[in-house]
């Protein structure tokens, strides 16, 4: 049995979720047009795509310039590599009592065979022990890094509607969600320059 990683890649997985993410905010319109307006797959009235009621966010830049999700990232990193360590341990111990075992079938060192086969029995059950010490940790890893998905999305999400107060857009898009808009509408650089300026009050 070799060293075992968990299998699980920690990179956090919440742009995921927030790709598909569309903010609404509940303002009426009293003059929608007829014209419409593809926006991924959703048809929208073209008075909702203008510039003065829609903007849109490019996550990929908002998580790579974040500085939350830098710290949660070697957060979990690190706790992966806790995990690992303590699973690998194991192994290269059952490792060593392997070859011990094999050493000693090869000598005939063992007093009976009934001896032999006991043993033999022992290592087959701390080598399920093992396994199940591995799904365990996998599951653990899994849960926080769900919970710093959480965490994480929560925070952009919460403050896109602070920011939203004083702005006012009936719409706040992933620009993953549809193919061409206009750049003056992108307010990925404001919206990181606030997430960074009230994570790095927080810190303080």
């Amino acid at each position: 049995m070799k060293n075992l990683s968990l299998g699980i890649n920690v990179i956090l997985i919440v742009a995921v979720a927030i790709l598909y993410y569309m903010f609404f905010t509940t303002q009426n319109n009293s003059n929608i047009a007829n014209n419409k307006v593809l926006i991924g797959d959703t048809l929208l009235e073209e008075s909702m795509a203008e510039s003065n009621t829609t903007a849109f966010i490019n996550v990929d830049s908002l998580l790579i310039n974040y500085f939350l999700y830098d710290t949660l990232e070697i957060q979990l990193l690190e706790k992966q590599k806790q995990l690992e360590s303590q699973l690998n341990m194991k192994v290269m111990r059952f490792q060593r009592e392997v070859e011990e075992f094999q050493k000693k079938a090869e000598m005939g060192s063992f007093l009976s065979q009934e001896s032999a086969q006991r043993q033999q029995q022992e290592l087959a059950q701390k080598e399920q022990n093992i396994l199940i010490l591995k799904d365990e940790l996998t599951q653990k890893l899994a849960a926080e890094t769900m919970i710093m998905n959480q965490q994480l999305l929560d925070s952009v999400v919460n403050f896109v509607k602070i920011y939203n107060r004083d702005k006012k857009f009936q719409y706040i898009l992933n620009s993953a969600s549809f193919i061409h808009a206009n750049d003056a509408n992108n307010i990925t650089k404001e919206i990181v320059a606030g997430l960074n300026l009230r994570y790095n009050t927080k810190e303080k």
